[in-house]
C-alpha cells in the first residue's frame, strides 16, 4: 500500500469515524424512542377505550350511596321484626322503587343490605327475563370474608370496591365476571350497616371482539355470546407468561404481529384480568423507513465530501513524505548531502532548511566515522597478532623457567628446605603466568582468526573419564567431591575437537573449584535440545552469581565482581575463551546461577561439527561496514574482473549455517549491498514484515514455511522488482513464488553466484 494510499485512507477513516458513530449511536436511539413514543400513544388510545368503565363504575357509586341513604330502618330489622305487617309494607314499597329508579341499569343484578353484624336483612335480585327487580328465589352466594369482616367492624367510610370476581363455571351467565360495591349506612349520624350491590362486567367484555380478556394464568376469558378461541395465550404468544410477571403494561413482539397487554382489573386472588390489543405498525414502520433513508443519504453525501476533501490533503502530503523519505534515504545510504527545498509555508521552509543542514552533518560525520572504523579495525587486527606472536615468545622462556624451578625444588637439587620452597613458589607463580598466557594467546589467535578446529570421532565416556583423572588431585586437595554422571539418553560418540572440549570443560571445572568451599561438583552428560545433540553441564555448590552480573560474566576481561579477581584470582578470560570456542564447534554455552546455592554451565554440541581456520568475529555478528573489506583464508572475496552493482541493495539471507552466513554476507557486501541476516523461519517471516524493501531473498527453501511463502508472493507482486535465489534444494516444492527462484548448490562457489546476479533475472536451474 502506497504512502498516498495509507494517507488518504486515514484521513478519510479519521473524518469518517466520528461521523458513522454518532450515526450508528444516535440512529438506534432515536427509532427506539420513536418506537416507545408509538407504544405509549396506543397505550394512551386503549386505555381511553375503557374510559367509560371510570365512567359507569362512577355511575355505580352514586347508586350506590342513593342506597344507602334512602332505606326503610324496618329493612335492617331484626329476626323478630322480619314477619310484621309493617316491615312487609315497607319492603314492598322500597322494591316497587327501586324497580322505577333502576330500570335501565341493567348491569346491576344484586342489591343486598345488611346490620352492623353483618347479618344480611334484606336482597333484591333483577330478574333476567323482564329485567324487573325481585326477591332472591334462593340463597345468595355468601360474600367474601374481608367484605364481612370490614361491614362487621364499621371499616367502611365510603363507597369501596371489591377485588373483581371470575367465576367461569357460574351457572348465571352475569356472574361469570363481576364487581361489587359497598357503602355505609347510617341513621341519625349512627352507624346502622351497608349496602352491597353487584355489577356484571360482561358487557365491557363483550363489547369489542378484536380485544383479548385473559387471565393472569393465560386462560382466555369466554362469555356467552362471545367468539370462541382456543388455545392458551401463553401458547399462542411464546414468553407472555415472562411479562405478565411484571403486572405492568406491555409489548409482546412476534415475527409479525404486535399486542399491547395492560393489566385492567385485579381479580380476588391478587392477579391482574389482562387486556390485550393488536397494534397497528404500518405508520412507525413507514416512518423508520423514511427516516433511515433520509439519514443515509445525509451520510452519503458528507461521505463524499469527505472523500474529495481528503484526496486533495492526501496529494500534498503524499508529495512532501516522498521527497522526505527520498532525502532520508539518500542521507543514510550514502556520503552525499541533500538539499530540501520546500516553500509552501513557513514552517515547512524552516524544515527544509534544517533537514539540509542535518544532511550536510550526516554525511560529514558518516566519512569521518568511516575512517574511523578502518583505522579501529586495522589496530585491532595489529593488536590480536602482536599478542598471539608475543604470547607465543613468551612461553619459551616460561617453559625453561618452569623447567628449572621444578629441577630445584626436587630433593636431589642438593638445596636446603627452605630454598626447595622458594623454588616450589617460583614454579608455581611460573605455572599461573603460563595458564594467563595461554588464555591470552587462545583469545588472541581467535581474534585473529588463526585457531583451526579438528572434528574427530569424540567417545563422550572416555573424554569423561580423563578429565575426571586429571583434575581429581585438586579437587582431593580442596576436600571436594567430584562426580561424573553420563544419562542413557546421552549419545556415547560424536565428531568434534576432543581437546577444545576438554579446554572448556576445564574451564568450567576451574571455576566451579575456585568459587567452591564445601559440597560437590557434579559433571553431567546428558542428551541437548534440538539443534543440538550433546550437552555437558558442571554444577556446583559455590557463591553464585548475581542476576545483574550474569549478563557480562561471557565477555572479555570480565568477572561477577571486581573483588573476586583479588580473592580468588582470574583474568576473566576463561569463560569469554570457552564461548569462542563452543560457537566454533558449532555449539553454544548457558548458565543458570543463583548467589548463595551455586551455578550450572552448560556446553551444548552438535552431532558433528565443520574442521576448519574460522573468524569467531563473524559468529558473533561483527561484520563490516559498506566499503570495509575482509579476506576470507580461502580469498573468496579477492577481486573480480567484472562484480554485480549492488549499492545500496537490500539482501535478506535466511540460512541456518553460520559459515554460509559468514561467506555471503561478507560476499554480498563487498559488492555494495545491506545484508540482513535470519536463521529460522519465524526471524525471516519476521523481517519480511517489517521490512518490506528486500530486493534480493537469498534463502534455504528448507527453512521457509507457508507465512514466509505468502509474503513473498506479495512483495513480488509489488511494484520494486524482487530476485530469488535458492540455495540448493528443491525451491519449488513450497509454493509457486518460491518455484521462480535461481539455485545455486552447495557450497557456494563465489563465481557462480557472481555469474548468476550478472546474468538475466529469470528462474534458472542450479548453477
Amino acid at each position: 500500500m502506497s504512502l498516498r494510499t495509507r494517507i488518504l485512507l486515514f484521513l478519510f477513516v479519521f473524518a469518517l469515524v466520528p461521523l458513522l458513530m454518532a450515526v450508528v449511536i444516535n440512529l438506534p436511539l432515536v427509532l427506539e424512542r420513536v418506537d416507545s413514543f408509538y407504544r405509549e400513544a396506543f397505550l394512551r388510545d386503549l386505555r381511553q377505550d375503557f374510559r367509560d368503565l371510570d365512567q359507569h363504575l362512577a355511575s355505580r357509586d352514586a347508586n350506590v350511596r342513593l342506597l344507602a341513604r334512602l332505606p326503610e330502618p324496618s329493612l335492617l330489622s331484626d329476626e323478630r321484626d322480619r314477619n310484621s305487617p309493617r316491615v312487609d309494607f315497607d319492603r314492598a314499597r322500597y322494591s316497587a322503587w327501586i324497580n322505577r329508579i333502576f330500570t335501565d341499569e341493567r348491569d346491576l343484578i344484586e342489591i343486598r343490605f345488611l346490620d352492623a353484624r353483618a347479618k344480611e336483612r334484606f336482597s333484591m335480585v333483577r330478574d333476567p327475563r323482564n329485567g324487573l327487580w325481585v326477591a332472591p328465589p334462593a340463597s345468595l352466594p355468601p360474600l367474601p370474608k374481608e367484605q364481612l369482616e370490614a361491614i362487621r367492624s364499621g371499616a367502611i367510610k365510603d363507597v369501596v370496591y371489591s377485588p373483581v370476581r371470575v367465576d367461569l363455571q357460574a351457572s348465571d351467565p352475569r356472574r361469570i365476571i363481576s364487581l361489587q360495591m359497598m357503602g355505609p349506612i347510617r341513621f341519625q349520624g349512627r352507624y346502622r350497616g351497608a349496602v352491597v350491590i353487584t355489577v356484571d362486567l360482561g358487557g365491557l367484555v363483550r363489547r369489542d371482539p378484536n380485544t383479548l380478556w385473559a387471565l393472569d394464568n393465560g386462560e382466555y376469558l369466554h362469555l356467552p355470546g362471545m367468539a370462541e378461541i382456543s388455545g392458551n395465550a401463553f401458547r399462542d404468544y411464546p414468553g407472555l407468561k415472562r411479562l405478565f410477571s411484571r403486572r405492568e403494561p406491555v409489548l409482546w413482539e412476534g415475527s409479525e404481529r404486535r399486542l399491547i397487554w395492560v393489566p385492567m382489573l385485579v381479580t380476588e386472588g391478587g392477579t391482574p384480568l389482562w387486556v390485550g390489543r393488536q397494534v397497528d405498525m404500518t405508520p412507525l414502520e413507514a416512518f423508520r423507513d423514511e427516516l433511515v433513508n433520509r439519514v443515509m443519504v445525509i451520510v452519503l453525501g458528507l461521505i463524499i465530501l469527505l472523500l474529495i476533501a481528503a484526496r486533495v490533503l492526501a496529494s500534498r502530503v503524499e508529495r512532501i513524505g516522498a521527497e522526505l523519505l527520498q532525502g532520508i534515504r539518500t542521507t543514510l545510504e550514502s556520503d552525499r548531502p541533500v538539499i530540501f527545498e520546500w516553500h509552501d509555508t513557513r514552517e515547512l521552509e524552516q524544515l527544509s532548511a534544517d533537514l539540509t543542514r542535518l544532511s550536510q552533518q550526516h554525511a560529514s560525520q558518516a566519512m569521518r566515522l568511516r575512517r574511523s572504523m578502518q583505522e579501529l579495525e586495522q589496530s585491532n587486527r595489529y593488536k590480536s597478532e602482536f599478542l598471539a606472536n608475543v604470547s607465543h615468545e613468551l612461553r619459551t622462556p616460561l617453559n625453561s623457567i618452569l623447567l628449572l624451578s621444578k629441577m630445584l625444588a626436587d630433593k636431589e637439587s642438593g638445596l636446603c628446605e627452605e630454598q626447595r620452597e622458594q623454588a616450589r613458589v617460583i614454579h608455581k607463580a611460573g605455572t599461573d603466568l603460563r595458564a594467563l598466557i595461554d588464555n591470552i594467546l587462545d583469545h588472541s589467535r581467535i581474534e585473529a582468526g588463526k585457531l583451526e578446529i579438528h572434528c574427530d570421532p569424540v567417545d563422550v565416556g572416555s573424554l569423561l573419564e580423563d578429565l575426571r583423572r586429571l583434575m581429581q588431585p585438586q579437587f582431593e586437595q580442596k576436600e571436594l567431591d567430584l562426580v561424573v554422571e553420563l544419562t542413557l539418553d546421552a549419545p556415547r560418540l560424536i565428531h568434534s575437537d576432543a581437546d577444545r572440549i576438554a579446554q572448556i570443560l576445564k574451564n568450567f571445572l576451574a571455576n566451579a573449584l575456585k568459587f567452591t568451599d564445601s559440597g560437590e561438583v557434579r559433571v553431567i552428560a546428558r542428551s541437548a535440545p534440538s539443534p543440538y545433540a550433546l550437552e555437558l553441564a558442571v554444577s556446583d555448590t559455590g557463591i553464585g552469581i548475581p542476576a545483574d552480573k550474569q549478563v557480562h560474566i561471557f565477555e572479555a576481561f570480565q568477572q561477577a565482581d571486581g573483588s573476586t579477581s583479588r580473592r580468588y584470582g582470574g583474568t576473566g578470560l576463561g569463560l569469554t575463551i570457552s564461548r569462542q570456542l563452543a560457537r566454533l564447534l558449532g555449539g553454544d554455552l548457558r548458565m543458570i546461577s543463583e548467589p548463595g546455592k551455586g551455578s550450572v554451565f552448560s556446553l551444548l554440541l552438535p552431532s558433528r561439527c565443520e574442521p576448519g581456520t574460522v573468524d569467531l568475529a563473524s559468529l558473533e555478528g561483527a561484520y563490516p561496514e559498506l566499503g570495509e573489506e575482509r579476506l576470507e583464508p580461502d580469498g573468496m572475496l579477492a577481486a573480480s574482473a567484472e562484480e554485480p552493482d549492488l549499492n545500496g541493495d537490500r539482501v535478506l539471507l535466511v540460512e541456518a549455517d553460520v559459515r554460509t552466513q559468514l561467506r555471503l554476507s561478507q560476499l554480498f557486501k563487498r559488492w555494495g549491498a545491506l545484508v540482513e541476516l535470519a536463521c529460522d523461519a519465524d526471524e525471516a517471516q519476521e523481517t519480511l514484515e517489517e521490512d518490506a524493501r528486500i530486493d534480493i531473498l537469498v534463502f534455504d527453501p528448507q527453512i521457509l514455511d507457508a507465512r514466509a511463502c505468502d509474503r513473498i508472493s506479495e512483495l513480488r507482486e509489488g511494484d520494486r522488482p524482487l530476485q530469488l535465489i535458492a540455495l540448493d534444494g528443491e525451491a519449488g516444492a513450497m509454493c509457486e513464488a518460491v518455484a521462480a527462484a535461481r539455485r545455486v548448490s552447495r557450497p557456494v562457489d563465489p563465481e557462480a553466484l557472481r555469474a548468476l546476479l550478472l546474468g538475466p533475472h529469470q528462474p534458472a536451474e542450479d548453477t
